[in-house]
């Protein structure tokens, strides 16, 4: 089961929202909250649950921290909320996990380079190629100098010039990437980008 369910948060919650979720529920099914009630062993299972979960999260988002070069300390409020949620997408993203990466992304309002870029990875991951040339397209117009927005844009113009001479031979449209491409691209781009700090 998802432990964001399991929590009843969603993967966009921040870490904060997250420990305040588990120490509710932990309250909640602990076991010396439920000696002799109906259900005792139930709300047993679910306090193991809820410690899972929890563990889960959080080390799955240190993970992501690091792999990104984030720093997580010091970031509480305001667009330091969205610093946080783009963590938990950039995580996502090194998890293979890009429909959630997306999800996090679509709830944060600040939308910087670093935001698009992360969007073009995952829109290519889930195989939406036209919305990731976009979103990348646009990375690289907010930050001409990145390198890693440049090898981005080359990596997502190569494959559909490919694509589209291919396409060509095969009477196929040449608006659209077949699968194994776009999982092929998908696997090229996540070898060039969790190498480094983004």
């Amino acid at each position: 089961m998802n432990p964001y369910d399991i929590l009843g948060v969603s993967p966009s919650a921040t870490d904060d929202e997250i420990k305040k979720a588990y120490r509710a529920l932990s309250r909640k099914y602990h076991p010396d909250a439920n000696v002799g009630k109906p259900g005792e062993k139930a709300a047993e299972e679910k306090f193991k649950q809820i410690q899972q979960a929890y563990t889960q999260i959080m080390k799955e988002r240190e993970q992501g921290y690091r792999s990104y070069g984030y720093q997580q300390t010091g970031q509480t409020a305001g667009g330091d909320t969205d610093t946080i949620e783009m963590q938990a997408a950039a995580n996502f993203i090194n998890s293979r996990r890009f429909r959630e990466a997306l999800n996090v992304l679509e709830g944060i309002h600040n939308r910087n380079s670093q935001w698009y870029y992360l969007s073009a990875i995952a829109n290519a991951g889930m195989g939406n190629n036209i919305k990731a040339q976009d979103m990348a397209r646009q990375a690289l117009n907010m930050e001409p100098n990145n390198s890693q927005y440049q090898m981005l844009w080359q990596q997502l113009q190569s494959g559909r010039q490919w694509y589209g001479n291919m396409a060509g031979s095969y009477g196929r449209q040449t608006m659209s990437m077949d699968n194994f491409c776009c999982q092929m691209l998908a696997l090229n781009m996540m070898c060039g980008c969790c190498c480094g700090p983004c």
